[in-house]
């Protein structure tokens, strides 16, 4: 008996290193990345009706048309599958927008994913994968069935890796909506501010992963988690190092700008000093989350 509506997460993500390599002939941007999923979510309910896709969303800074990946993800599975366009998608933000956490390419995953159930399509995960890369760098790893992945290429080449466990997540995001297309036209990749520039990039995957190694588990002094992104965005946005700093300072054994920010994360082992970090947070901003990684 074929099913009428569902409800579906899209799970927020961080990343826990993002080297850039350099950019391609065709404008984008070979990266290395280790994403990590998160408890953080928003929810999406779908609906056979018509006529045509229609979309609500309950944040009024969200466009509800064509402008939205996840319109634009329903219109795509369409015209793939030549089902019928009768559907209605409900979108409750909880992830906040243009904040390096993944919300918009993780919605456009989950109505991916969603409708593929909805309609009984029977597309496969190579098929799915091969969609979310045509809507977004960052769309496939939220459609994979991965908790945590070592991203290369320009993103969509996804591997997945043992996650880090046993620490809590401070999300904290100043209220700052940054565009990603801005801050990679302002990467100088010439910059000496990445240590790992210096020896060439042939072994940038596998240090990814020895890296969160080190910095989780054998408390590394040296260079840490790192996001070749950060330094563009702290220079226009420079209350990004301020809240590192503060971080930092409640007790985070780290602490890093996610994306292309403007949302900062700190990682704390200690659940209590997670919570007085957080409290202390919401006292300035709204946006402000206590989460735990996805395993």
């Amino acid at each position: 008996m074929p099913i009428h509506e569902l409800e579906i997460l899209a799970p927020a993500k961080v990343n826990l290193f993002l080297a850039v390599l350099g950019k391609r002939l065709d404008g984008y941007h070979d990266v290395v990345s280790v994403m990590q999923k998160l408890d953080l979510a928003d929810r999406l309910y779908l609906r056979r009706a018509g006529p045509g896709i229609s979309l609500q969303c309950s944040s009024t800074t969200v466009p509800e048309d064509s402008r939205n990946l996840a319109w634009q993800a329903a219109r795509l599975f369409f015209d793939q599958t030549v089902i019928k366009d009768d559907v209605r998608i409900t979108l409750h933000k909880k992830i906040p927008v243009a904040a390096g956490l993944g919300g918009g390419s993780s919605d456009a995953a989950a109505v991916l994913l969603g409708l593929n159930s909805l309609f009984s399509a029977g597309l496969s995960e190579e098929i799915l994968l091969a969609m979310a890369a045509r809507l977004g760098a960052d769309v496939p790893f939220f459609v994979a069935d991965m908790k945590t992945a070592l991203a290369t290429g320009t993103g969509t080449e996804l591997r997945s890796i043992d996650g880090p466990e046993g620490y809590w997540v401070v999300l904290v995001n100043p209220g700052l909506a940054v565009s990603t297309r801005w801050v990679y036209d302002n990467l100088l990749l010439t910059s000496d501010c990445n240590p790992y520039k210096l020896s060439g990039y042939s072994y940038l995957p596998e240090y990814a992963a020895s890296l969160l190694d080190a910095v989780f588990h054998q408390g590394s002094s040296g260079p840490g988690l790192f996001n070749d992104l950060e330094a563009v965005t702290i220079g226009k946005y420079p209350v990004i190092r301020t809240i590192k700093e503060q971080l930092l300072g409640n007790g985070a054994f780290a602490a890093l700008m996610s994306g292309s920010g403007s949302t900062v994360f700190g990682l704390f082992r200690q659940l209590d000093l997670a919570e007085d970090s957080c409290n202390r947070f919401r006292q300035r901003y709204q946006d402000v989350f206590l989460v735990a990684p996805l395993s």
